[in-house]
């Protein structure tokens, strides 16, 4: 995408996410992916609202599967798109599905310098845990054909509607719990936390990760939300969600 394009196609894009409508942008033509996440960027600054932390997407092989990603991919989450103890939710034009997630609360900065970014220093940079339901879509007709083009729509994030917050849990325990999604009190499928890169907190420690590559960590009380435990559930208004957490919780919402 030839440079010059790159403001007014992120102020196309937020636009699109403001107004939720989807527009004709060739995202695929992104050459890089530093250039994808540049027009992130731009798109976030577009959009106006302060950030609240980060949504990662794709952290499980069965996510990757659906939307096409080899390797997991990032966004920041605006104000506007994190929703706490949320019973009501509009979807979108665009949207792909919902995904049942886990979301940290960051306690520190992360990592400090010269700190190693290890499944134990995560967790002891971890505040609290919440169990969460994930709205994933796009801003453009065209399904994303390349990463780099999902990526620059916000790395696919609409929204994160979270649940109370968990009681303390050892960070080995996270690895397998066994999450349950229900549609109208039914089960329609199940999947275990570890599917989440083997921990919900290695998402956040490959999170840090990618952030400390570019000058950047994550800071106290930013979100974390890690991507799906299940597959992606497709979901359509009307619907009535809930996901079982097990000892972690539930979190549910009716889709409009």
């Amino acid at each position: 995408m030839y440079f010059e394009l790159k403001d007014t196609t992120a102020e196309l894009l937020a636009k699109c996410r403001r107004r939720e409508e989807l527009c004709d942008l060739p995202l695929d033509l992104i050459a890089s992916e530093r250039e994808a996440y540049d027009i992130q960027a731009t798109a976030q600054d577009a959009l106006g609202f302060e950030r609240k932390g980060y949504a990662v997407v794709g952290t499980s092989e069965a996510s990757r599967h659906m939307l096409g990603l080899r390797e997991p991919i990032y966004s920041e989450i605006p104000a506007i798109a994190l929703q706490k103890r949320a019973q009501n939710f509009r979807l979108p034009p665009g949207t792909i599905g919902a995904q049942c997630e886990l979301v940290f609360t960051m306690l520190r900065s992360f990592p400090d310098e010269g700190e190693q970014i290890t499944l134990h220093s995560v967790a002891d940079a971890v505040m609290s845990c919440r169990p969460a339901i994930g709205i994933v879509g796009r801003r453009i007709r065209q399904a994303p054909a390349s990463a780099n083009a999902a990526i620059a729509d916000f790395g696919l994030h609409v929204a994160t509607l979270c649940g109370e917050h968990a009681g303390d849990i050892e960070a080995d325990d996270l690895a397998g719990i066994d999450v349950t999604a229900f549609l109208f009190r039914q089960t329609v499928l199940s999947g275990n936390s570890s599917s989440v890169m083997g921990n919900p907190l290695n998402a956040v420690a490959w999170l840090a990760a990618a952030l400390a590559a570019n000058g950047r960590q994550l800071e106290p009380n930013d979100v974390v939300a890690t991507g799906s435990c299940t597959t992606i559930l497709q979901v359509c208004a009307g619907q009535h969600l809930a996901a079982d957490f097990g000892p972690l919780g539930q979190v549910e919402c009716i889709f409009n």
